[in-house]
């Protein structure tokens, strides 16, 4: 064991700013800030505000049974007593580490305190020793600095370490044996915590190297580790802290006097300010060090433009009946109203005549009355849209004609997509596999040769199957189906996969999903496949589409997982449309998209009327998972994203994409909700 001779002697030149308590500082001032309604979040670098006056790294961060302190270490005055301890530091080797040694030189009062040798274990056991580091004196042993302890070798420091709880410039200087190498400084008022270790009363254990040993709640017979004074952890941390790091020499807090004007949040040491609506507040940063020392700025925040504070709300009223939607908001300047709807088949929304004020009237509500609301806010020279909301009519019938789904087939892989009958009877259907007929619609990496085959839920042998459309014995019948379906034509000859087929009773349950399972002709090629489900039967037929969900990865732009869905029939349809993520560990899906978000678009938009990210586990939703027979998913806090909606007759996309850009493997989902 490395400490130091009972006698110590030394010379040194006195470094006095070596020891000097750093505090948080104001590096630069934050002017006052402004923000507009819809304008989204501004953001703050603090570390261009904050610092530490004259602080460098590398900083390591000590936790002790007495608390945590910061301290730097010296680089320039002693590098490779730095790169040695910090070399012990990243091996975690001082981690439940103990205070072997605390020492008076010159009167009663601790000089030092020693640790950085043994593991708080019965026994005591030495860490392990990385060799020895050649002398490097420069700076004095002042008070609030770390040194490297040693023997009467001058080159003979390891491991251990020492804090100067008073100034031993004299005592521990050149003229003692070469000196005794300083190569850090604790900062701001962690000197406290030192100071606290440095007065546990001191012990002979054992006449040797525990001879002046601090130990807690003792006063005598045998020691035990609850004794201890114990180093928990020696982390390196750095100034600023980083997103979700805990381990910063500083730490940032920040307040808005007036939430409902804006708020004032902290992502490391990004400081955001997103303005809620119009007026003014007072937002306050705090700079904290570790020691609870702090800096302080406050500056003005002024909110302008135009916030909507009430959104329409979609309804659904019987026919021949009133319905009326009505949007609330605040401005700094006047606010005039422009109403529009879109409808099933209409390419954009059109404005309302006269629909100019904050609500909007509708008398005598009729089928072509269904569809998609919103309103136009201006103030100011600016544009803000409500919330998209429905107006449906109660009654009616409808059904799912057309159930369909994008996505990439991976080499040696397969497109899954599925779909549920529920009912009783027969039912004809045309399914199909396109790949190269896309080529026609600008997918430029489609799968050349797909094929496909149809396997019922429970089962693994397919009932049904096809490769290259034209060598199916109803051909013929196939094209004149499909194209009274309205479905796109596929070119003769082409190696597009379809079929049309009765599929087999549901079972006694009085439903019965079924998988189309598409793969290339060639197991080596990779691209993009569209499979559809098309229903030719009555909008009252007995048999039933009630659902379509398509597991898969989950890509960008072309890449992405995308199903669709066809409401036919003169009344409105509540869906259930789900894209889950997280949830899919729970049935050893790995690779899964960690926050998938969902759209819901009308065909030919690019305007989604309903989105969610994060279902949040409301009553309604999990009433509708039991209703449709859906898997509850993981939590009320997952991260899954779900929406519960009711649509007029029309076609519909459902896009996923990940709430942070990310990709992975989900399960996309659009059950119809039986009523």
């Amino acid at each position: 064991m490395k400490r130091y001779p009972l006698r110590l002697f030394l010379t040194a030149a006195l470094f006095a700013t070596v020891a000097t308590a750093q505090n948080p500082v104001t590096t630069n001032a934050i002017g006052a800030q402004s923000g507009s309604i819809g304008g989204g979040a501004a953001s703050i670098d603090l570390r261009s505000h904050f610092g530490m006056d004259g602080v460098n790294t590398p900083l390591v961060r000590f936790d002790t049974v007495f608390g945590e302190f910061d301290v730097e270490l010296l680089e320039n005055a002693a590098p490779n007593h730095v790169t040695n301890f910090l070399r012990y530091t990243d091996a975690e080797l001082y981690d439940n580490t103990i205070i072997h040694r605390t020492a008076s030189f010159l009167s009663s009062a601790p000089s030092i305190t020693q640790g950085g040798a043994f593991k708080a274990i019965e026994g005591l056991t030495p860490i392990t020793s990385f060799g020895d580091i050649n002398l490097e004196y420069e700076l004095p042993n002042a008070r609030g600095t770390i040194a490297a302890a040693r023997t009467a070798d001058i080159n003979s420091a390891s491991s251990q370490w020492f804090f100067n709880t008073e100034d031993n410039t004299t005592t521990l200087g050149p003229d003692n044996n070469s000196g005794f190498t300083a190569y850090g400084r604790v900062l701001g008022n962690g000197m406290d915590v030192v100071d606290v270790i440095a007065s546990i009363n001191r012990f002979n254990l054992d006449g040797g190297v525990f001879s002046e040993i601090p130990l807690r709640f003792f006063s005598g017979g045998t020691a035990t580790v609850a004794n201890l004074v114990v180093v928990n952890t020696v982390r390196r941390i750095d100034i600023y802290p980083t997103s979700g790091d805990t381990g910063s020499a500083l730490t940032f807090t920040a307040t808005s006097s007036d939430q409902t004007v804006v708020t004032a949040t902290i992502n490391g040491s990004t400081l955001q300010l997103t303005p809620v609506s119009t007026g003014s507040a007072t937002v306050t940063v705090q700079a904290v060090g570790v020691a609870g020392l702090e800096v302080t700025q406050e500056f003005a925040y002024a909110t302008g433009g135009l916030a909507v504070t009430t959104q329409p709300a979609s309804t659904d009223v019987v026919e021949g009946a009133s319905a009326s939607l009505t949007v609330s908001a605040v401005s700094d300047a006047a606010i005039t109203y422009q109403w529009y709807r879109l409808r099933s088949g209409e390419t954009a929304g059109q404005a309302i005549t006269g629909a100019t004020t904050a609500t909007l009237n509708l008398t005598n509500v009729a089928a072509s009355d269904m569809g998609f609301y919103w309103a136009a806010l201006t103030s100011g020279g600016g544009v803000t849209n409500s919330k998209i909301a429905t107006i449906t009519l109660s009654g009616g019938s409808s059904r799912l004609a057309n159930l369909s789904t994008r996505g990439r087939i991976p080499a040696n892989g397969t497109l899954t997509p599925g779909f549920v009958l529920r009912g009783t009877g027969t039912k004809p259907l045309v399914i199909r596999a396109v790949g190269p007929q896309l080529l026609n619609f600008g997918v430029q990496s489609a799968l050349t040769d797909p094929k496909m085959e149809i396997i019922p839920a429970g089962g693994s042998e397919a009932i049904a199957s096809n490769d290259n459309w034209g060598t199916a014995a109803n051909a013929a019948t196939l094209v004149t189906t499909s194209a009274a379906l309205g479905a796109f034509g596929l070119d003769n000859g082409s190696a597009d996969a379809a079929i049309l087929t009765d599929l087999p009773l549901p079972n006694t349950s009085g439903s019965r999903g079924y998988t189309v399972r598409i793969s290339s002709t060639d197991s080596t090629l990779s691209g993009i496949a569209l499979a559809e489900v098309y229903d030719p039967g009555a909008v009252d037929g007995d048999l039933q589409l009630t659902n379509v969900s398509a597991l898969g990865f989950s890509g960008l732009g072309e890449d992405v997982l995308s199903p669709g869905f066809v409401i036919d029939g003169t009344g409105a349809k509540t869906m259930l449309i789900r894209v889950s993520g997280p949830s899919l560990v729970n049935f050893g899906v790995t690779g899964t998209m960690t926050d998938p978000k969902l759209s819901l678009i009308p065909a030919g938009q690019s305007m989604a009327i309903a989105t969610n990210d994060n279902w949040s586990g409301t009553a309604a939703l999990k009433a509708a998972f039991a209703t449709t027979g859906a898997f509850e998913l993981d939590s009320d806090a997952s991260l899954d994203a779900v929406i519960l909606v009711r649509l007029p007759p029309g076609a519909y996309t459902v896009k996923p994409e990940g709430a942070d850009g990310g990709t992975g493997t989900i399960l996309v989902e659009a059950y119809e909700v039986i009523e």
